[in-house]
């Protein structure tokens, strides 16, 4: 007995630990059947350049992180730069376009403005002195038409002169009202809008060009990790030729080949147990995101995607592209099962394990047993397992990852129902 021997050696009886168990359930789920699969990235990118240029800097290499989108200062999404291009011929194209949307910018204002009010004033003046030539030559005519006709002292060479004189002063006169009620109404309707569209061509001509000088910035399109680089820096590229490859990594997802015996008990959504041999103390769990509709025809084997988050460890994350995995989905008729909260499992050993109580009936105590598990298919917060285990087993739920072998528990009951959510 624990206490009788802690006293024997003179140590103090050990203080039970409280704990939360739950009991096993036992209940039919769907069976389980295990196929094989690889870790593959649901997106894969190969940047690739939209234009002709010489690259001047390489800001990735193959294994490099790339971070996610990010809004600039006009709102746009926009990723992180994988590469550059020369842009000084293009900076330059763009410093003289925008010139020209300068110039048609001022042009537009000094229209819209409207005349000064000094060319308003020298319009005036201009009409006033038509105005008094015209008078001048016409009391000139009058008085050579009364010579010419009263006592021929004037001649017909004089008196056609002065007509002449009248006449053209009266068209100067006009001329020069017309420039005054030009000046005092401003340019037209039609040639501010002429002003205005010219401007905007100059300014969509700035913003075709900007949008060009963007393309020589090569930029990932979401985050994830640089598989391949196709370039250096200095190397010439032309439009579509390739940069860097980019793949995202989280989430993850898993290619499974499922045979056409079983693809059509396979349900988009179930939960799906995941083995991965290169992480041996880890399990994971995921979901099927699609059910691809078209069978190798050598094969009969129908693709299935099952998608997962990816857990992060310190050299970046835990599944990888390529990895060979094990899936296992609810295939088949319903069979009775033992269930337990996933949260009951202690990882990190060569197999998952339990911590189950054991009750000793002389001393009236409980302890716990570690008890190695096969895992099998998943149902909500609950998974199968396999082992010597039975239903009227209790399991550790909270406090399994710091309670020994043989250990004193003080047990608190807890439904499965109300154990913490997956």
């Amino acid at each position: 007995m624990l206490a009788c021997d802690a006293a024997v050696r003179g140590q103090p009886p050990q203080q039970p630990v409280t704990v939360i168990v739950v009991p096993v359930i036992q209940r039919e789920v769907s069976a389980g059947q295990t196929f094989v699969g690889a870790v593959v990235p649901p997106r894969r990118s190969i940047i690739g350049s939209a234009v002709d240029g010489r690259v001047s800097a390489l800001y990735v290499d193959a294994g490099d992180p790339v971070g996610p989108p990010k809004a600039d200062d006009m709102g746009t999404e926009r990723g992180q730069p994988v590469a550059q291009l020369l842009t000084d011929t293009i900076s330059i194209e763009i410093a003289a376009a925008q010139a020209e949307m300068l110039l048609r910018k001022h042009e537009l204002e000094e229209m819209e403005a409207g005349s000064r009010p000094e060319e308003i004033a020298e319009a005036k003046a201009r009409l006033g002195a038509a105005q008094a030539v015209k008078d001048f030559a016409k009391a000139r005519y009058e008085r050579t038409k009364a010579l010419f006709n009263q006592s021929n002292t004037a001649s017909l060479d004089e008196l056609e002169q002065a007509l002449s004189a009248s006449i053209a002063a009266d068209q100067n006169e006009a001329a020069a009202k017309a420039t005054a009620d030009l000046a005092l109404a401003g340019p037209r309707h039609e040639e501010i809008q002429q002003a205005r569209a010219r401007l905007a061509m100059a300014t969509e001509h700035v913003n075709h060009l900007e949008s060009q000088k963007a393309k020589y910035t090569l930029r990932a399109p979401f985050e994830g990790y640089v598989v391949a680089k196709h370039t250096e820096v200095g190397a010439w590229v032309s439009r579509g030729d390739p940069v860097a490859e980019v793949i995202e990594v989280d989430p993850i997802e898993i290619d499974v080949t499922v045979p056409e015996a079983y693809v059509a008990h396979v349900r988009i959504g179930a939960h799906a147990q995941i083995h991965v041999d290169a992480v041996p103390d880890q399990e994971f769990t995921g979901r099927v995101a699609r059910i691809v509709p078209d069978a190798d025809l050598r094969s009969r084997t129908f693709p299935v995607k099952v998608r997962l988050a990816n857990p992060k460890n310190e050299d970046g994350y835990a599944l990888k592209s390529g990895m060979l995995a094990r899936v296992t989905l609810a295939i088949g008729p319903p069979t009775q099962a033992l269930l337990v909260p996933k949260d009951s499992l202690v990882l990190g050993g060569p197999r998952p394990t339990l911590m189950v109580v054991t009750a000793n009936p002389e001393t009236k105590s409980e302890t716990v047993r570690p008890v190695p598990v096969q895992l099998g298919v998943t149902d909500g917060s609950l998974i199968q397992v396999a082992g010597e285990i039975s239903a009227a087993d209790r399991v550790v739920v909270i406090g399994n990852e710091r309670v020994r072998p043989g250990q004193p528990i003080a047990a608190k009951m807890q439904s499965p129902q109300s154990s913490r959510p997956e």
